[in-house]
């Protein structure tokens, strides 16, 4: 790849973080990427892209002969500030207080803030990333980010300029942006520092702040901050982490544009660190067009998405590009299959590919989707064959009698040993993915194809003359019988059959095709199919 020519943009992330470390003077030993894992509310398809993007700058790093990490930062201290969709509403009792010391409503973690980031790490696992998890209520109880604080502390006053400047904010002149946690009702958003002790490492704190319709106890206690007894805002927080944990890349959403430019500057103002390059990418939208959240309730979670398409095709998407907002919807994860496939044929010189840039493009594209571990060939079959095939079936038989049907079929129709699709793991998930496809949305919207109306009258004509009491090879006779009379060459006859009902030009002999399926079913099957697909009869 030339660096004169075109580059793929996790590639040119890369080379501007090396290239900028080396300006500044850093130690280039270990390139420290860095993902926050939101630890509040179900992790969504957002919150994995985040740890993915990071992770494929990790990938570029290394490429380049650097060594790097990716931190997976749970901030498991924050305070829960709204009660989800999904979670009891009576959870409205811990508002305010960290995550990590709500339990969790699940029972099977032992905080909430536990539960919500191990969903997320078991995503970042089925997907293939290797990270390092740190949680944020570790860090601050280990003390790895004492330094930070006290310096934060002891400079706030230039901090709350730096807030004031970028931002703006309701506090009062001489606010300190740190949490103490209150002793006796164990919130931290209704707490303010009312005294430094800097000598001890302790505040002294008042909880008499409102925060959503909760107000403070009224206490009046001490806290260590070099003990983890509260928490940073996140008017900082950021900047103590990158810091402390040497970050040199970190993405971010639009919707926190304000919370990288106020720490970078505190980073690089207060702490004196360089903050990490980041590029801002945009939000993710269902298909109503309304951003996905964890609040709102509209969450399309990693392990959904796999229900239905492969970890292969998510980090595909999500390593395509990192601007433009995106609709995302599980309705239309067979899209999203064919061009993983469409994308493994052009990598193997199988279908075109038009400019250079779109192969540089295309080919790191594929690289950093299979993990810089080798890019397979594409399987002999198709997945929409697959989900046509299911499309047919009554779900009823079970997912391991349709396995097998599907087996037989597509074997047939692309001309293979079915022993050979019994070892293939990846025509099994297929088949798992369209089996919960059919199962949860039905057939779906098929493409419209159009035929030509007197292939149509012969489709009819073919339909009317077949019974169930003719054997395959019969009905395989009246088919061509059919077409000569309608004056259809056979192969444009056939060919608009199997579109209708395999979603391909080929296909198995019909006869015995119906004889397995069954006259009716095969009638019920083509007629629903010409109906939804809108067919056109054409000239």
């Amino acid at each position: 790849m030339s660096e004169s020519g075109p580059t793929f943009w996790l590639d040119r992330i890369a080379r501007n973080v090396v290239e900028r470390e080396r300006r500044i003077g850093r130690n280039l030993k270990v390139l420290r990427v860095e993902s926050g894992i939101g630890a509040s509310g179900f992790p969504h398809i957002g919150s994995v892209g985040d740890s993915l993007r990071a992770y494929g700058v990790k990938l570029a790093l290394e490429s380049m002969g650097y060594k790097s990490e990716l931190i997976a930062y749970s901030d498991d201290r924050d305070g829960l500030r709204k009660v989800p969709a999904g979670i009891p509403e009576d959870y409205s009792k811990y508002l305010g207080m960290p995550v990590s010391e709500i339990p969790d409503p699940f029972g099977c973690h032992v905080s909430y803030g536990e539960h919500m980031s191990s969903i997320l790490m078991d995503a970042l696992e089925k997907l293939g990333i290797e990270f390092t998890f740190i949680s944020g209520t570790e860090a601050y109880r280990s003390g790895l980010l004492d330094e930070q604080v006290s310096k934060l502390i002891a400079n706030s006053g230039r901090v709350d300029r730096i807030i004031r400047e970028e931002v703006g904010t309701n506090k009062p002149e001489g606010w300190i942006y740190y949490w103490p946690k209150c002793e006796k009702c164990g919130r931290i958003y209704t707490t303010r520092v009312i005294e430094v002790i800097p000598e001890e490492g302790k505040v002294i704190y008042k909880c008499d702040q409102g925060f959503k319709g909760v107000r403070g106890c009224g206490h009046v206690g001490e806290a260590s901050y070099l003990r983890g007894e509260g928490k940073l805002s996140w008017k900082g927080e950021f900047a103590a982490r990158w810091s402390a944990l040497g970050i040199v890349f970190e993405p971010h959403g639009k919707d926190i544009s304000d919370s990288f430019r106020v720490n970078a500057r505190i980073a690089k103002e207060v702490l004196e660190y360089e903050p990490p390059l980041t590029v801002r990418y945009e939000m993710f939208l269902d298909r109503t067009g309304r951003k996905i959240s964890k609040s709102a309730g509209n969450v399309i979670t990693p392990q959904m998405w796999m229900d239905f398409s492969p970890p292969e095709a998510l980090r595909m998407m999500m390593f395509k590009r990192y601007h433009g907002t995106r609709s995302i919807s599980l309705q239309k994860s067979p899209l999203y299959i064919n061009e993983l496939e469409l994308n493994l044929r052009r990598y193997h010189g199988l279908e075109k590919v038009g400019s250079e840039r779109d192969r540089v493009t295309m080919r790191r594209l594929m690289e950093f989707t299979y993990l810089m571990e080798g890019v397979p060939n594409p399987p002999p079959y198709r997945y929409s064959a697959v989900l046509n095939v299911i499309s047919m079936l009554p779900q009823e038989l079970g997912f391991e009698e349709i396995l097998r049907i599907t087996r037989e079929l597509i074997s047939r129709y692309y001309d293979m040993k079915p022993e050979d699709l019994e070892k293939d793991t990846i025509f099994e998930s297929y088949v798992r993915y369209a089996y919960n496809y059919v199962k949860y949305f039905g057939r779906g919207v098929r493409e419209k194809i159009e035929i030509k109306k007197s292939t149509l009258d012969a489709i009819n004509s073919f339909i009317e003359a077949i019974n169930p009491d003719m054997s395959p090879d019969e009905m395989q006779n009246i088919a061509f019988e059919i077409a000569k009379k309608f004056e259809v060459p056979p192969k444009e006859f056939f060919s608009a059959i199997y579109l209708a009902v395999l979603g391909q030009p080929q296909g198995p002999r019909l006869g015995p095709l119906i004889g397995r399926l069954g006259v009716q079913r095969f009638k019920e099957i083509l007629m629903r199919s010409l109906e939804e697909r809108g067919v056109v009869g054409e000239g």
